[in-house]
């Protein structure tokens, strides 16, 4: 060191300090009964700690917990809210009902009403649940709509069997077009059009009306916004119908059926409503514009597409994913029966 009045110590001096002050500071540690943390201790304890923290929540969410789910159960009922709209006749509209103490239901569609013909299932549930005497009016592998603007008998005969020219036959008295379809067809279609022309729609207190997937698979359009009531399309014949029978007979409570949930193509090809667009619209497409219809028509829609027959059931209620069995026939009776009271 230098002169400057700094006072000298050695290098063993220092050392001896420090190890005097060391040893003083661990014996007051003992005494107190505390030990002083290092600052990298503490510092790595934290990252362990984080790092079997999150280890353990890593663990855990890959074993996840269980949620209660049975695949079993049968839960439509609340995946989608049913499109139903129930629209009841007025003290108006029902002024000119015939009163015969008889309860008479037409239905008319295709292989919903045409299957199993004069045993039809669906036919008979209903009429079993309203006491009441079913008129079938349907035809096998006809159509909601046409296929063509002019009738063409020789290369699709079937046009003649729409649900428009079959509502005009029964309210208008005209048979032409299905007398035509029927006499190219088969024996058991001219059998059904004679029937036609023994009954009489006046008496009607309900009509019901379903139509298969069939118009969705022949790639039918769903509708024409320039024109409602485009027989080409699916909901242009239906509104075309609907208006016919409400002129003439106003006192008959209309129900529609929705198109239903499941099917298969004409290929055989299984269709999911909510996905597949073959060319017009997928199914529940067919269902909304279906449902828009009897809302602005004033009628009665029930919703068997969310409603009845779903994704997961149908191998409870139908055949091939196509055709109606005898508990999907019950299910949709019981539907229309607990949402349609008949005027007295």
């Amino acid at each position: 060191m230098s002169n400057n009045n700094i006072e000298e110590f050695s290098e063993n001096e220092f050392d001896e300090e420090l190890f005097e002050e060391f040893n003083e500071e661990k014996k007051e540690e003992e005494a107190s009964g505390r030990k002083k943390w290092n600052g990298h201790i503490i510092f790595f304890a934290i990252i362990g700690l984080l790092f079997l923290f999150a280890a353990i929540r890593l663990i855990l969410w890959n074993r996840g917990v269980e949620s209660g789910y049975d695949p079993n159960e049968d839960n439509s009922e609340f995946d989608t809210e049913p499109l139903d709209y129930i629209q009841p006749l007025n003290s108006t509209q029902l002024e000119g009902k015939p009163d015969d103490n008889t309860t008479t239901i037409f239905c008319f569609g295709n292989s919903t009403f045409a299957d199993n013909g004069a045993d039809n299932r669906l036919a008979k549930a209903i009429k079993e649940r309203y006491n009441a005497d079913v008129i079938n009016v349907s035809f096998p592998d006809s159509y909601q709509s046409v296929k063509y603007t002019e009738y063409n008998a020789e290369d699709f005969p079937e046009d003649g069997l729409s649900l428009y020219h079959v509502t005009n036959a029964l309210v208008n008295g005209d048979f032409t077009m299905v007398d035509t379809a029927a006499s190219r067809l088969s024996d058991e279609i001219k059998a059904k059009a004679d029937y036609l022309k023994t009954v009489d729609l006046s008496k009607a207190d309900m009509v019901v009306i379903m139509y298969d997937i069939s118009d969705y698979t022949d790639l039918r359009p769903v509708m024409d916004p320039n024109d409602p009531t485009n027989l080409l399309t699916f909901t242009g014949s239906l509104q075309a119908s609907v208006k016919m029978i409400q002129e003439k007979y106003p006192y008959i409570r209309i129900v529609v059926l929705s198109i239903p949930a499941c099917g298969k193509t004409i290929d055989d090809y299984y269709v999911d409503g909510d996905i597949h667009d073959l060319g017009n619209g997928t199914l529940s497409d067919y269902l909304g514009h279906e449902a828009n219809v009897a809302i602005s028509c004033g009628i009665s829609f029930i919703d068997t597409y969310f409603g009845v027959i779903n994704v997961e059931n149908r191998d409870k209620y139908l055949v091939d994913d196509y055709h109606l069995n005898e508990a999907g026939c019950n299910a949709i009776a019981d539907r229309i029966s607990k949402l349609i009271v008949l005027n007295d």
